[in-house]
């Protein structure tokens, strides 16, 4: 018998990494086409843990995401718990999926949010956004079956429960 891991520490460790991948500062041909690394952790765990990673967990991470990433206040706060949220009310869907089949949600979901950010984001300012804005959720679909190999490795390799 194997003695149990919390995995609270790599939770937390994998939300760390991720946020530092987010504000590196890459070129500006690099960044338009970077996922959110950070987004797409959550939604992991909150899918495979939902008894470990709650909707609480996303509020603290979109509000750390907001301090280091210099926006506003609250934005991605209520991106990430909406997130949580999704991935708590969805995840025995989701998982019963085929990685390919996840893959699409997970476009689809971050164009939502996508779209979400956006509003928000003209309630305070105008902004002019392309098609490069768009970007990041069809990058986050195709880097879906990467990170949750990844994280699924890790939860294997360290017995997350």
């Amino acid at each position: 018998m194997h003695a149990k891991s919390s995995g609270g520490l790599i939770i937390y460790f994998s939300l760390f990494i991720t946020m530092c991948l987010n504000i590196l500062p890459w070129s500006n041909q690099i960044a338009i086409l970077m996922p959110n690394w950070t987004l797409l952790t959550l939604l992991y765990w909150s899918i495979a843990l939902p008894h470990k990673v709650s909707i609480g967990t996303g509020w603290t991470t979109g509000l750390l995401f907001d301090v280091l990433t210099g926006s506003m206040l609250g934005q991605n706060t209520l991106i990430f718990s909406i997130a949580a949220y999704f991935g708590h009310q969805f995840y025995s869907r989701i998982r019963n999926n085929r990685i390919w089949q996840q893959a699409i949600f997970i476009v689809f979901f971050f164009l939502f949010l996508q779209l979400l950010s956006l509003w928000i984001s003209q309630l305070n300012n105008q902004l002019n956004v392309g098609y490069q804005y768009w970007l990041q959720a069809i990058t986050s679909g195709i880097c879906w079956p990467i990170m949750f190999a990844i994280l699924r490795l890790s939860r294997r390799r360290f017995r997350v429960q």
